[in-house]
């Protein structure tokens, strides 16, 4: 199989790959910090996948905030996920450059599971399922 980043679906099929890895792995030993870096590659590569659907350049970031932000031009629901996005951000980079406070990478895991396929839901609710190139 052969994709691309000009594929919406290609980054959905890698999203949702990184969210049951992140839910395998906290049913089998609860929340680590590469369960938060696959829930964080989840919703990023979701969030990236919703961009290309709209045409935009690819910004090769991890900054969830950021892409949030390029979202909410095409639709302001994504506006209530603006929490999530820092958040999430703040714990991935935390857990994954050495020298970042470790605290409160895991707490509320659940609910940041939560309110992560909350906004899955919403950008495959907005997006194609068809991709036209």
């Amino acid at each position: 199989m052969t994709t691309r980043e000009d594929n919406p679906q290609d980054w959905f099929l890698f999203g949702a790959d990184r969210l049951r890895g992140a839910d395998v792995l906290f049913q089998a030993q609860g929340v680590t910090y590469l369960g938060i870096e696959a829930l964080h590659e989840a919703v990023e590569r979701y969030l990236k996948g919703y961009l290309v659907s709209k045409e935009q350049k690819l910004e090769r970031t991890h900054d969830l905030a950021r892409l949030l932000e390029r979202a909410m031009a095409f639709d302001d629901g994504f506006e209530p996920y603006t929490l999530l996005a820092d958040d999430l951000t703040q714990r991935f980079r935390a857990q994954h450059y050495p020298g970042g406070d470790l605290t409160d990478v895991g707490a509320d895991y659940e609910a940041l599971r939560k309110k992560a396929g909350d906004l899955i839901d919403l950008i495959l609710k907005l997006t194609p399922q068809k991709h036209s190139k």
